[in-house]
């Protein structure tokens, strides 16, 4: 493997663990929101479910939510860019 390969594979490889720990602190957020409304409601689970609905429907449209939906679509952005590069650069760097 070559220098430049590894290069892109370490670039790649913390871009991604990037994405999935803001991926994941989101969905934990969302979840223990969508939880606090449930137990709030009081309702049984089938309630539970709309709720996780409507959680996931404030974080896509509410200002609120803007900074962190933000980062996650400018890292995700960030992320298929350098899986593009890197589909279009690998073949011309030497291995």
């Amino acid at each position: 493997m070559s220098s430049g390969q590894l290069f892109w594979l370490v670039l790649m490889g913390a871009v991604f663990a990037l994405w999935a720990a803001m991926m994941f602190r989101t969905l934990f957020r969302l979840r223990r929101i969508a939880v606090e409304r449930q137990a709030a409601d009081g309702g049984g689970l089938l309630r539970y479910y709309g709720h996780v609905l409507q959680t996931f429907r404030d974080f896509a449209i509410r200002p609120m939510h803007r900074g962190d939906r933000t980062r996650l679509i400018l890292v995700t952005l960030l992320l298929f860019a350098l899986i593009a590069c890197n589909a279009l650069l690998m073949p011309f760097v030497p291995g």
